[in-house]
């Protein structure tokens, strides 16, 4: 279709709609890496987030703010039922794709009945629908336009094709600014909590603890540079930004909650850590040895027998492997078992408050791990270990759980890390584990000696 056959094609479907507001989709032509789509909108910063799929191909930029969907309600299908309405409520206009684009991102916090002013930027629910679009989707790259329908401007359209069809990648970075100074937060205090949990605990419970390292920089931290250094490490992981303010959110996860495509549901039980030395022959050794762990074996099925009960009401028939396989990331190793099925009817709407939070996040028995939780861990997780991810225009979302995660505030970092604890953990290894978990995000801060 010709530009001009498409600005009267596009004209014409709003001028007919009665819809509040308006999407319109082109197909661009080019690849637009992410580090070049946040220096081209540093004037949105504040409004901005990306998603990064565990495929390597699959991405979404957004920025601006047509509208956001937030509450404070501890029933997180009120979401989802918000954006029902809403979308009913939107003209999609796409004539380059059999699938329109548009999707609301972003995530709920750990806890419903805890939170903090570390956390004040991000609402309990916290969910952006950007105005402008970048969807890297099956090698192709789209262009989403939504704004309410009195509010189009075919104008502002077709500055925004040009923009990024004309842009020139970004060709270098900044340099991260000086540390001033790193800090394991109550790092003693969390062995002596641990310690504490291991005594209470019986054979068949575990609950997952965490802690925080706190990085003080000299200046502003560049989310460019952060960035570059997180694409180039942890390809087999998800990445997540949202920025809320001056405030943003960084989590490069190995670890899916769900994911809902034409009616059927998959996830991932991950549970299980050991460190990566990238000897390959010494890794062969120490896998076949994790492989018959007790200990993490052990801790594993508590997260996959958790999962399948908590499917029960979602899914009648899950399938999945007997045996745990191995996931594979830069720094560490993890036990995995991948489970699936048929969702019953709109189920997918409950999916978030059943499945939250696993075993590998919160431990089992789920409330009285979180009970525990809110109750004794120094500090509230905020967007840590908690859901976050992204829901389409036809009721097809992922989530994700926010592990291996930071807080950036203007020049710090606050890094976040977890442990799961059962009866045989040992205090001392954990905070050894812990430490390992911050490598990513270390990594992504350019930040390699930790003081």
């Amino acid at each position: 279709m010709t530009v001009d056959a498409r600005e009267q094609a596009i004209k014409e479907a709003i001028k007919q709609a009665t819809e509040q507001w308006v999407s319109v989709e082109v197909k661009l032509s080019h690849v637009i890496d992410p580090i070049t789509l946040f220096d081209a909108t540093k004037e949105a910063a504040g409004s901005r987030f990306y998603f990064r799929l565990n495929d390597n191909k699959t991405a979404f930029f957004g920025y601006r703010i047509a509208t956001q969907i937030k509450n404070k309600q501890e029933n997180k299908q009120a979401i989802f039922k918000q954006w029902q309405i809403l979308r009913q409520n939107i003209l999609f206009v796409n004539s380059e794709s059999d699938r329109h684009h548009l999707r609301l991102c972003g995530g709920f916090q750990f806890s419903d009945h805890r939170t903090d002013d570390v956390w004040q930027a991000f609402d309990q629910h916290h969910f952006i629908l950007p105005e402008v679009l970048i969807s890297q989707v099956d090698g192709e790259t789209f262009l989403t336009y939504t704004v309410e329908r009195n509010a189009f401007s075919m104008d502002m359209f077709l500055h925004l094709i040009k923009q990024f069809e004309e842009i020139t990648p970004l060709a270098e970075t900044n340099d991260m600014p000086e540390v001033l100074h790193i800090e394991n937060v109550q790092q003693q205090e969390w062995q002596n909590l641990v310690e504490r949990t291991v005594e209470q605990l019986a054979n068949d419970e575990k609950i997952v603890l965490s802690r925080q390292r706190k990085i003080k920089f000299s200046s502003q931290i560049h989310i460019d540079t952060i960035l570059q250094n997180a694409l180039r490490n942890e390809k087999n992981s998800y990445l997540f930004v949202i920025e809320s303010g001056t405030d943003t959110f960084i989590s490069q996860t190995p670890e899916q909650l769900f994911r809902v495509q034409d009616g059927m549901l998959s996830t991932k039980a991950v549970a299980g850590t050991l460190h990566r030395t990238q000897d390959s022959v010494e890794d062969d050794k120490r896998l076949q040895a994790f492989l018959q762990d007790e200990k993490n074996l052990g801790e594993h099925q508590i997260v996959v027998n958790s999962i399948l009960e908590d499917l029960q009401p979602f899914v009648k028939k899950a399938t999945y492997d007997a045996a745990p396989k191995i996931l594979k990331n830069d720094h560490l190793y993890h036990l995995y078992t991948e489970i699936g099925g048929p969702l019953e009817g709109h189920s997918h709407m409950l999916l978030v408050d059943g499945l939250h939070p696993t075993p590998a996040l919160g431990g089992y028995p789920k409330s009285m791990a979180m009970a525990y939780i809110d109750k004794y861990e120094y500090a509230a997780r905020g967007l840590y270990g908690a859901p976050v991810g992204m829901i389409d225009a036809y009721d097809d979302c992922e989530f994700i759980v926010a592990i291996r995660s930071m807080l950036l505030k203007v020049d710090e970092a606050i890094l976040y890390a977890g442990a799961g604890i059962v009866k045989a953990s040992d205090p001392a290894a954990e905070v050894a584990e812990t430490a390992l978990k911050f490598s990513p995000m270390m990594d992504a801060l350019g930040v390699t000696d930790i003081g």
